[in-house]
């Protein structure tokens, strides 16, 4: 089996020979020199490991939306970006690497996007605005792959999508949390704050992911300039509502509280089973 000789990096073909070039001499010419073609080649390196990476991350949204990870090689998604196979391993380490960058690229993107919500002295229209605007970018913002990727992982969760989320969607669901307890005047742990931000974000979510649905349902109702502002509006003035009515159920829950509590009561009230209780 024939090999061939190491090579700088792993998104350039080989280069025709190997033979280094011998320099010439040193350079006479006073003043500013010009760049070095090490120099040069660094910067093209450079370039070319960016080039490669987005390469690489491209054609295997592709090619895991439409055969799955497992089914989907190394091999076969260097090909398809045009690379050769060392260069997976090069940027990502391995497969499992590669498809961890793929998932946390939009999700990184959409929390730099409303970074900054839970400013002290926002207003919560403000807030919910950022929160909930990331949600309505432009369609071509979000590749139909990264969108079946998810959907699929949302069915059938892989250990790296799991992580994945853990690391980066649940410190932001627990500062949501943390701002709509004090909106509501609840705890952060509470199960009524978790129900009201997976609700807020449901709604937004829905018009992200779903926009190929809602064609087949309402083909281009969508699709006038402006209407996904409008949408997004609407949708901030339900969320406005929803976080004041579970404020007012926070309060009435805390009346109610106090009064059995100086009645002698358990604060929380005990239900009795029902007759097909075991």
């Amino acid at each position: 089996m024939s090999s061939h000789p190491p090579i700088s990096s792993p998104d350039q073909a080989p280069p025709a020979s190997s033979t280094p070039v011998q320099p010439t001499g040193a350079s006479s010419l006073a003043g500013k020199r010009p760049a070095s073609p090490a120099a040069r080649a660094g910067r093209r390196s450079k370039a070319s490991a960016v080039d490669g990476r987005a390469a690489l991350l491209l054609a295997a949204s592709k090619l895991f939306a439409e055969q799955g990870v497992e089914s989907t090689s190394t091999r076969e998604i260097c090909t398809a970006a045009g690379l050769n196979p060392g260069a997976i391993h090069y940027h990502f380490g391995d497969k499992e690497g590669l498809y961890r960058a793929l998932l946390l690229e939009p999700i990184e993107a959409m929390s730099h996007a409303f970074a900054g919500f839970d400013t002290p002295g926002l207003g919560l229209r403000e807030a919910l605005t950022r929160l909930l605007t990331p949600f309505f970018s432009a369609p071509e913002a979000v590749p139909e792959a990264s969108i079946r990727l998810f959907l699929n992982e949302t069915l059938r969760p892989s250990p790296v999508f799991a992580q994945a989320m853990r690391d980066a969607i649940a410190p932001h669901h627990h500062a949501m949390a943390r701002f709509m307890a004090r909106q509501i005047g609840c705890e952060s742990n509470d199960p009524l704050v978790h129900q009201l931000v997976y609700g807020l974000l449901a709604m937004a979510h829905d018009y992200c992911m779903g926009r190929a649905f809602q064609d087949l349902i309402t083909p281009g109702w969508l699709d006038a300039p402006g209407v996904m502002e409008d949408v997004r509006d609407r949708l901030i003035d339900w969320a406005l509502a929803l976080v004041e009515l579970e404020r007012q159920r926070c309060v009435i829950r805390a009346t109610l509280a106090a009064e059995r509590l100086a009645a002698g009561l358990p604060t929380t009230p005990v239900v009795p089973p029902t007759s097909d209780a075991p």
